[in-house]
């Protein structure tokens, strides 16, 4: 809904200039026709500073300042939102579809900017990260129930376009005594490469100088990635597999490292292989133990070593994240909604899973939290996992 202006543009430059003489830029009445105003509201991930160029009561240009905004939703819409408050004259905009909440604190800046009187900004409260579990923490198997678990593999996400970073252990506890969950834990190693044209992953040695010695112009892949030049190890031994590196692509990105390795005389690659449970098992037990990098594919002896990290227990999520829920929260959200509602979901068939404005993943009666577009990868291995347990495949825990 738009906001409605009760004073004309004029109007407000004229109370906002003799108001607050502080924020106009003009040096002295005479010049008072050229004023430059700033004013603040409150997106998505904090606070947005609205510039606002007047002359004559007439606003000529204007632009944002959102650094906490998502990038690629909010972020991205406050060039479009600024030519919007130039063509609407004001506050009065249409806004940006899929950055709800953005649009709205763009319109309070113009308004705070305009009329800071009428419109006072006020600083949002901090919220408070909330500490979840982070998977790493043993389920406790009581005497007086019977526990049964069973356990799945998957790759980060269904989505071919999105980030491989991570592969996935699930598993589900069961209370066969009562018919319901008793506890479920992910466990996520990450991937030595993105593979969305970041220079993420522990595969990337480029700031380590000692260690590009020692592998030698033989034993890294060096490629450009904008305006950076990076070199990624290119033999890795994870367990008892030696992969081999190779500058290719990848449906998520134009420039990616591809790791490649033979199994079972086939040659496979690793985000191929690990999206198996079979090839998802291997990764995940191999990552217990640090990966070794070496020189040539054949090298007796590593030339470094890398521990894999694990999203659960690597501050995944909590420094970038744009809430105070992070990475483990909306962990814990999916737990708490499978929990919750049970497992008779089918969110491809009916459309039960969707997105919101703010690009939140939601069901009719849950929502995530913040952006996790591989939640449906989530909830799909806890109801295959499920369906096992009813079946009868699954572990006793006691």
């Amino acid at each position: 809904m738009k906001r409605i202006i009760s004073l004309t543009l004029a109007a407000l430059v004229l109370l906002a200039c003799t108001a607050c003489g502080a924020q106009s830029g003009a040096g002295s009445s005479s010049a008072a026709q050229a004023e430059t105003l700033t004013g603040k509201g409150t997106g998505f991930g904090g606070t947005i500073t609205a510039t606002l160029t007047v002359e004559n009561g007439v606003i000529t240009a204007a632009s944002f300042d959102g650094p906490d905004e998502t990038a690629e939703i909010g972020g991205a819409a406050l060039e479009t939102l600024a030519e919007q408050v130039v063509a609407a004259g004001g506050a009065e905009i249409d806004g940006v579809v899929g950055a709800t909440v953005t649009s709205d604190g763009c319109r309070a800046a113009v308004l705070n900017a305009l009329d800071p009187e009428a419109n006072p900004f006020e600083e949002p409260a901090e919220e408070e990260a909330v500490a979840y579990p982070t998977g790493a923490e043993p389920v406790e198997i009581p005497d007086d129930r019977t526990i049964v678990s069973a356990t799945t593999y998957s790759i980060y996400t269904k989505e071919t376009t999105s980030a491989q970073d991570a592969v996935i252990r699930a598993t589900l506890y069961w209370d066969l005594d009562n018919d319901e969950v008793w506890a479920i834990r992910f466990w996520e190693p990450m991937l030595p490469w993105d593979d969305n044209g970041a220079a993420a992953g522990w595969a990337n040695v480029s700031a380590n100088a000692e260690l590009l010695a020692a592998l030698g112009e033989d034993g890294v892949v060096t490629f450009t990635s904008g305006e950076e030049e990076l070199s990624y190890a290119k033999y890795i031994r994870i367990g008892d597999v030696v992969w081999t590196g190779e500058v290719g692509s990848d449906p998520a990105c134009e420039v990616a490292v591809v790791y490649s390795a033979e199994i079972d005389g086939q040659t496979v690659k690793m985000n191929d292989y690990v999206a198996t449970e079979a090839g998802g098992e291997w990764f995940v037990n191999a990552a217990e133990t640090p990966a070794q990098l070496l020189a040539s594919a054949d090298a007796a002896e590593a030339a470094g070593t890398v521990e894999i990290p694990v999203k659960e227990t690597n501050g995944h999520g909590v420094g970038f994240w744009p809430s105070p829920i992070t990475f483990p929260g909306n962990i814990q959200a999916i737990k708490d909604f499978v929990i919750e509602n049970g497992f008779d979901y089918d969110y491809y068939a009916d459309g039960g899973m969707t997105q919101n404005e703010e690009g939140y993943w939601q069901t009719p009666d849950a929502v995530s939290g913040a952006t996790l577009a591989e939640t449906p990868t989530y909830l799909d291995m806890l109801k295959t996992l499920y369906e096992r347990i009813q079946a009868g495949e699954y572990v006793a825990e006691n």
